[in-house]
């Protein structure tokens, strides 16, 4: 049994800050906590992702897991049916509406003045990355907050790969591209093919050790971006792992909410290190 997330989840809404700003002294994370965390997500987004949520858990189907990373806490065996992966291993709704609102215009909003004044171009010109597809439902949220901009995700296993495409096209998310790959290889694609990155959400493999590593190469794909990553104290290692991002210094700004750690690396910003209640 693992003891560790319930505790690491007490401790941190004990110690966590309000998302109301008040306190912050830096003008962007300020715009960030009231403009994007506190904001509503579209209905025409949450509508979308939740119907594909609730698709996913009637669907019967049998089928054959080839996991590249730690595997799962919850789930053992490599035949799984569609709907136990979808109740246990994709992301709430509440989390997949918060990283839509990542990308769509409140944040455009809050950066788009500042970038525009000075010279740097619109973040927007990066692609948005996901590094675990799963059945593809955070997936469609990022597609449905930013339809102009291309999304590529990556997941190992090829059945589940096969389905999130097919979950894309039905939902109408043309803008996203499903690479069958693991996530060093596909970043090392990245990387040779010169594509930037302007967002990338890592909700896979969950080692310390790994998510470190591919928050650093994702790092050296672009100047400017924000890098979310998923369950960040699912374990002790996990939690390590974040922790050692934030030493190393990869981005200014770092922030904790109850799931996911959140790194800003923006020019101008002022440095810091947030922990909100959300």
């Amino acid at each position: 049994m693992n003891l560790y997330h319930p505790f690491a989840t007490v401790r941190h809404l004990l110690i966590a800050q309000s998302t109301a700003g008040h306190g912050v002294h830096s003008p962007f994370i300020y715009d960030f906590l009231t403009t994007v965390i506190r904001n509503k997500t579209d209905d025409h987004i949450v509508r979308h992702v939740e119907l594909l949520r609730n698709e996913m858990l009637a669907d019967k189907r049998n089928m054959s897991i080839t996991d590249l990373g730690a595997g799962s806490l919850r789930m053992k065996g490599a035949e799984r049916k569609v709907r136990n992966i979808a109740r246990v291993a994709a992301l709430p709704l509440k989390q997949a509406a918060l990283l839509a609102r990542m990308v769509q215009g409140s944040w455009d909003r809050v950066q788009g003045d500042r970038l525009r004044a000075q010279g740097s171009g619109h973040m927007a010109n990066g692609i948005i990355l996901e590094l675990g597809t799963s059945l593809g439902i955070s997936t469609l949220a990022l597609a449905l907050a930013a339809p102009e901009q291309r999304v590529v995700t990556v997941e190992g296993c090829p059945e589940l790969a096969e389905i999130a495409a097919s979950n894309m096209a039905r939902h109408g998310a043309g803008n996203v591209t499903v690479l069958n790959m693991e996530f060093s290889e596909a970043l090392g694609k990245i990387r040779d093919e010169g594509t930037k990155v302007s967002f990338a959400f890592i909700d896979g493999n969950h080692r310390g050790g790994a998510l470190a590593e591919y928050a650093g190469r994702i790092a050296e794909t672009g100047e400017e971006m924000i890098i979310v990553a998923d369950d960040i104290r699912l374990t002790r290692d996990m939690y390590s792992g974040w922790k050692s991002i934030v030493r190393e210094g990869l981005a200014d700004v770092s922030m904790e909410t109850l799931r996911f750690g959140i790194l800003f690396r923006i020019n101008g910003i002022t440095p810091g290190s947030y922990r909100i209640r959300c």
